[in-house]
C-alpha cells in the first residue's frame, strides 16, 4: 500500500481534519495549549457620580413600548 504524501489534496484534508479535531477538543485541552483561547468574563464596574452609585434603570424589552 503506497501513500502519496506529495499530493496537495492529502495535506488540505489533513489540515482540515486537524483543525476540526482541535475545535472539538477545545474544552479538554488546557488553556495554555489551546489555539482557541476564550476570554474570561470580566467584572462589571459600578458607575458612580460624585461618589454616589447611580440607580439601576429597568431594562426595556425589545418590542415593548
Amino acid at each position: 500500500m503506497s501513500k502519496d504524501f506529495a499530493d496537495w489534496q492529502f495535506w488540505v484534508v489533513s489540515a482540515i481534519a486537524l483543525g476540526a479535531l482541535l475545535y472539538l477538543l477545545r474544552g479538554v485541552i488546557p488553556d495554555g495549549w489551546s489555539p482557541f483561547r476564550r476570554k474570561k468574563p470580566g467584572i462589571a464596574a459600578s458607575l458612580t457620580i460624585g461618589g454616589k452609585a447611580m440607580p439601576k434603570k429597568p431594562r426595556k424589552r425589545p418590542g415593548s413600548k
